[in-house]
């Protein structure tokens, strides 16, 4: 078994060596991809295409394994492209997973990744470690390379979801959907928290970050057939690659906050928006994400959306579309998150949960201040363990706890003019207690620090003996 240490140390070591690599897109992960697939297939030793693709979905041919094309490449790094071409040939249903962008390794002349890599031996990793291996490259990344993976959720933040959406499955067959699936890493928490067995599905409009998906989904051991039929590129907010009808029992979303999106007059004839009657300000879909999900979410369906805390108490359409999911009591509860939860931003965020069968009262949770700084990212907060605890507890048994968590009727919210702010539900103001003994003790300790000053300060003005000293001391006397 290969230990935790060995698999972070690789990570780190990918990391140092891929600091070119990172400029042309997801190209770093490619490699380690191409590596690791290489490895487990001469780990199984097949003795045809046939063979490998029954035990481990894919066939590379012997003479386009990684040390192979690396050895090549030293002199011509054209042949990268030819092995993922060769690759694609081979491979029909994972054409697109290596594409002609990596063509621009030709631009590369630091070859320290393909050294480092061609010195690994991943033969021996599991499908659990070289996930893992995937999964420790993908959160130490977001420090090193923000500009990739920005929206992508940090562990603890996927763990959470998976864990409140969890709460809320039945035995038998689960449908999991996420619209924004960018790496893949939440929908795979979701399938390691689940007991149940569960089918997973996934749309994501970056073609770098979805061909990264699909390598991520196949590291993990997910059946080459799903892959390419549950998973596709494309903008989830056009909606045109799952139908309307479309259902799914599970959604999972952390869509790019306040992303510009089109808003297009004529979507007021798409029946997901329709009903409400506006469509979200073009330079914040949040809504529109949460009102597309809603179109597929099962009649019992669950879906967890995080969202910038202004999307509770936006005004004008933003308002209109919140009076909306109230009033249709789609909202379940509304839960707070310590600043900075989502990587790289200082933003406040909000986990809402809603459902398609109606929920009498929102349960309102405030977790904003159970956090603790990450030492590496500064502007990353982590819930405590408690924190991470209280809110389960808290969620799945809809408990009121002062200062914490309060189930509101729609009553009261209508009082507050639809607006969601926590603060307005939850009183978190507690008096400061003032010791006033110590108070006092402490001004009596500062009075004479400052008589002892003063008397200083004249004896010193003396000693100069000139008519401003002597103005000076006039002056120090008056004020006493």
């Amino acid at each position: 078994m290969i230990s935790k240490e060995k698999i972070d140390q690789i990570s780190k070591d990918i990391l140092e060596k891929s600091s070119v690599t990172f400029e042309n897109g997801s190209t770093v992960f490619g490699l380690l991809a191409y590596k690791i697939l290489s490895d487990r297939q001469k780990a199984i030793k097949p003795v045809d295409e046939n063979e490998s693709k029954d035990k481990i979905g894919y066939y590379i041919e012997p003479n386009y394994l990684f040390e192979k094309v690396a050895q090549r490449a030293r002199t011509n790094s054209e042949k990268w492209y030819e092995a993922f071409q060769k690759f694609a040939v081979t491979n029909p249903l994972l054409s697109d997973m290596f594409t002609s962008e990596y063509t621009r390794l030709g631009e590369i002349k630091d070859k320290s990744l393909e050294d480092y890599l061609t010195t690994c031996d991943f033969t021996r990793f599991s499908v659990t470690e070289s996930s893992l291996l995937i999964d420790e490259l993908l959160e130490n990344c977001f420090s090193d390379h923000k500009m990739m993976y920005l929206w992508d959720a940090p562990k603890q933040m996927r763990e959470l979801i998976a864990d409140i959406l969890n709460s809320e499955v039945k035995t038998g067959k689960v449908s999991i959907f996420d619209p924004v699936a960018m790496s893949g890493s939440l929908l795979l928490t979701m399938k390691e928290k689940f007991q149940s067995i569960v089918e997973l599905y996934g749309e994501e409009f970056s073609p770098d970050i979805f061909r990264l998906s699909k390598m991520n989904m196949l590291i993990h051991g997910m059946d080459t057939r799903t892959i390419h039929s549950n998973f596709v590129e494309g903008d989830f907010l056009t909606n045109k690659h799952f139908e309307g009808n479309s259902k799914f029992d599970i959604i999972p979303m952390t869509p790019p906050f306040s992303r510009y999106w089109d808003a297009n007059p004529e979507l007021l004839n798409d029946p997901c928006f329709s009903e409400v009657g506006v469509l979200p300000p073009k330079s914040k879909a949040d809504y529109a994400y949460v009102l597309r999900g809603l179109q597929h979410l099962s009649e019992d369906g669950t879906m967890a959306v995080m969202l910038p805390t202004g999307a509770l108490f936006r005004s004008a359409a933003e308002g209109e579309i919140r009076k909306y999911l109230l009033e249709k009591q789609k909202i379940h509860a509304v839960i707070a998150l310590p600043q900075g939860a989502r990587n790289f931003t200082g933003i406040y965020t909000v986990l809402l949960v809603f459902k398609q069968k109606k929920s009498d009262k929102v349960l309102f949770i405030d977790a904003s201040r159970d956090g603790v700084k990450n030492a590496t990212r500064l502007k990353q907060n982590f819930l405590t363990e408690a924190g991470f605890n209280k809110i389960l507890h808290t969620y799945r048994n809809r408990e009121e706890v002062d200062r914490y968590s309060r189930l509101v009727s729609l009553d009261e919210i209508r009082e507050n003019d639809y607006n969601l702010n926590i603060p307005r539900y939850i009183d978190t103001f507690s008096e400061k207690k003032i010791d006033v003994e110590a108070t006092m003790s402490s001004l009596s300790a500062k009075q004479k620090v400052i008589e002892t000053s003063k008397k200083e300060m004249i004896e010193f003005l003396r000693n100069l003996d000139t008519p401003e000293a002597r103005q000076a001391i006039k002056a120090v006397s008056i004020s006493e």
